[in-house]
């Protein structure tokens, strides 16, 4: 039914431990039947967030996100959902496929990631256990790195030999993928190693496997860093070093409400704040910080501190990381480190406390741009017009409409203008209390609606549908009632007539839901698995006739549901119809023929 058999799949889901792997991410207490904690997913103080450990799924009742323990992986990794089996068969041990039903593009991102893991070893293996690795051993040391944090970011050395690593992957036939990810350069018959005489920093995606690389000399050759070209593996737009270190320290905190990221800019930085004690700091791959970079940080946290250099340049490069912190949705923070040293000559020279310091005391980025504009709309009316324009073109960046509106009121009083112009001027015609059509759609896309939210006849249809999905004994039930024929939304009526001819348990059709049901239909599906209508229900109903009387029940309001909604679109036509005949003018007996119709659908619908 997909690309892996349906049996390895429900082996991976039937052992992996839901509780465990969101319990990685979010802290977890029992409450009845489920386990509760704070949401992942979007900031909140009281636990809205549900995993039902039975049935294998997690919901959260605030935002609305949802689905099997893939789902959950595939949200906080930002994986595909083959991506998603293949991280958890790994964890728990499942054989999945050399060659599955993927395809050749799978295949060679396989190989892809199979040089690079062998890279990794291979640099891993010369910095700690040959003598060419002698010279990086003590450039590590001088610069404070101790052998347990070396290892814990997998840091190696490239000899100088010219195809040490092209003849290691050529032995293992990895020597055409290792070209594709820049590892290996091709010079005719022959190969040379991208990187030579270099320390190495391999460049890990969010499950821990190495995509890229960035070496760097013990001398004083130019260029001081090379860095990995982009490839199908890595894009530096979208990558950010340290992630995958860090998202551990971020999701451990979270619950505290103490959820942090700091970003950095070097390698150095990321590892010494990290051995240091602050576990969550990252560095981006490229040369500025992208609005892509701090979407995938977002995932983990939306508190973000960014480390700028406290000189002027320093000042300008925050107000222009205001920018794209906003088209990311988040707001940041900054903190300015001292002319002279960066975040990693700081904490070793000035220690661990007098950089705790200075990040309890970061500032929000836009706070730190209003104030400047404010300072200079002190002086003419030119000026502070100016300063108004500027600020007004930063809200057109806000999406958040509650974020929006105390900004605007704190940017007005700082600059001494009307409010409702700003306001305006940054939204245009539209009132203030009517968000743009763009945030409407992002908000709705980041929020999905739960499954008691809607009409009563889009409610039956997915209530149908998750019924049908946990319940294989009601399934013939459902099909005769011909439910699927009152659905407005055909595509997911046609998901319920298929599954209806089905006898599989849903834990065999993960991967036909993750193929049919779009993640919005997957998370309020997901409702129905761990909300109060689990405890209604109960999952023993072949064991317990009352429980299955009672889900029987619901099976039959929701086909009632859908059979009004039709009624009453039948009566709408009809009502219609008979305006505009008498809107025509027509004869009588036309007007009254259709008006009887009217009544007599009408009874018939009553009956």
């Amino acid at each position: 039914m997909g690309r892996f058999g349906d049996d390895k799949i429900e082996e991976v889901r039937s052992r992996a431990d839901i509780v465990e792997i969101v319990g990685a991410h979010v802290r977890l207490r029992r409450a009845g039947r489920n386990f509760v904690g704070l949401c992942p997913f979007h900031n909140e103080k009281t636990p809205s967030f549900s995993v039902n450990a039975e049935r294998g799924f997690f919901h959260c009742f605030g935002c609305g996100a949802g689905g099997s323990v893939f789902n959950f992986i595939m949200r906080v990794e930002g994986l595909t959902f083959p991506e998603a089996v293949r991280s958890l068969a790994r964890k728990y041990g499942v054989t999945l496929p050399q060659h599955d039903q993927s395809g050749p593009a799978a295949g060679e991102r396989e190989a892809m990631l199979k040089a690079s893991e062998v890279a990794a070893e291979f640099f891993a293996h010369v910095l700690w256990n040959t003598a060419d690795g002698a010279l990086a051993r003590d450039y590590l040391k001088s610069r404070g790195i101790s052998v347990e944090t070396a290892r814990a970011f997998m840091i190696g050395f490239a000899p100088s030999r010219p195809a040490s690593l092209a003849k290691a992957l050529e032995r293992r036939g990895l020597r055409d993928a290792g070209v594709k990810v820049g590892l290996v350069k091709k010079d005719g018959d022959g190969a040379y190693d991208m990187f030579r005489a270099r320390v190495m920093f391999p460049i890990r995606d969010a499950q821990g496997r190495a995509i890229a690389f960035g070496g760097r000399v013990l001398d004083a050759r130019i260029p001081k860093y090379i860095n990995s070209p982009e490839s199908p593996l890595y894009s530096k737009a979208r990558t950010l070093y340290g992630l995958f270190e860090a998202r551990q320290a971020i999701s451990s905190s979270a619950s505290s409400g103490k959820d942090r990221a700091i970003i950095v800019e070097g390698y150095f930085d990321v590892i010494a704040l990290w051995q240091a004690g602050f576990k969550e700091a990252v560095a981006g791959c490229g040369t500025a910080l992208t609005v892509e970079q701090l979407r995938a940080l977002g995932r983990y946290t939306k508190q973000v501190i960014a480390c700028f250099d406290g000189d002027a340049a320093g000042r300008k490069a925050s107000m222009r990381a205001l920018e794209i912190f906003l088209q990311a949705g988040l707001l940041g923070r900054g903190i300015f480190i001292p002319s002279g040293f960066d975040p990693d000559t700081f904490v070793r020279e000035r220690g661990a406390a007098a950089f705790a310091e200075m990040t309890e005391k970061s500032e929000l980025l836009v706070d730190y741009f209003l104030s400047e504009q404010a300072g200079e709309a002190r002086g003419s009316i030119a000026e502070r017009a100016r300063a108004a324009n500027r600020v007004a073109e930063m809200l057109k960046l806000v999406d958040d409409p509650f974020q929006f509106d105390l900004l605007a009121r704190k940017a007005a009083d700082l600059l001494s203008i009307g409010e409702e112009v700003l306001r305006k001027e940054a939204r245009g015609p539209q009132s203030r209390s009517t968000p743009s059509r763009f945030t409407r759609d992002r908000a709705a896309a980041a929020n999905p609606p739960a499954a008691s939210s809607g009409d009563a006849g889009s409610k039956a249809e997915i209530g149908l549908v998750a019924i049908a999905l946990l319940h294989p004994e009601l399934r013939a039930e459902i099909a005769s009632s011909d439910a699927s024929a009152n659905f407005e939304e055909i595509r997911l009526g046609g998901v319920l007539a298929d599954l209806c001819r089905t006898d599989e348990a849903y834990t065999a059709l993960e991967q036909w839901t993750a193929e049919r049901l779009s993640a919005e239909e997957q998370s309020r599906i997901s409702e129905f698995a761990v909300g109060p209508l689990t405890d209604d229900i109960g999952d023993d109903t072949e064991k317990n006739p009352n429980e299955l009387g009672k889900c029987r029940a619901l099976v039959a309001d929701y086909v009632g549901a859908l059979e009004r909604r039709r009624h009453a679109h039948e009566l709408g036509r009809l009502r219609q119809s008979a305006a505009e005949v008498s809107a025509r003018d027509s004869e009588p007996g036309e007007a009254a023929a259709a008006a009887q119709a009217v009544i007599t659908h009408r009874r018939q619908g009553q009956g």
